[in-house]
């Protein structure tokens, strides 16, 4: 299956939930509305999409957004996806995908804790490199923290 085929076939089962899509080589990018994410990840599973490589996480301060970034491949053939879910930052909340790739766990864990990002369903979500009583998401752009010195340049 091509990035277009995949791109035509997800169009065509979930319209407007997809909000814009590419394709670079062999790869389908989209952009999809939270409230259809976790059907369009069970579609592309479907599809052949079959292998998670990674969930990484993107804080767009400018629009006041979170967004959760799926890559998907497929062991069998080419094809690759990346799904990109934007979440408002005063309710980042997602659906794991922990039931569809038990290798989401950590993924989903370490967006959880570096970026404020919830994953409703998830069978543990708690903070993973920083410490249970960590205040704030280290990695969002409006992270400040009183032990660290801001970078003057000389």
């Amino acid at each position: 299956m091509t990035a277009e085929e995949i791109i035509q076939t997800i169009r065509s089962q979930f319209g407007e939930a997809v909000k814009a899509s590419e394709v670079k080589g062999v790869e389908a990018r989209m952009d999809v509305e939270r409230g259809k994410s976790y059907e369009v990840l069970v579609a592309l599973k479907g599809m052949g999409l079959d292998y998670l490589n990674c969930i990484s996480s993107v804080d767009r301060i400018a629009s006041g957004e979170l967004e959760a970034v799926y890559n998907l491949s497929s062991l069998n053939e080419p094809a690759k996806a990346m799904v990109r879910v934007r979440v408002p930052r005063e309710d980042p909340v997602v659906r794991s995908v922990v039931p569809l790739w038990s290798a989401a766990d950590w993924h989903e864990r370490e967006a959880y804790d570096l970026m404020g990002i919830r994953f409703d369903g998830h069978p543990d979500l708690r903070r993973i490199l920083t410490s249970e009583d960590w205040v704030g998401h280290p990695l969002r752009k409006d992270y400040q923290d009183e032990r660290l010195v801001p970078y003057e340049p000389a």
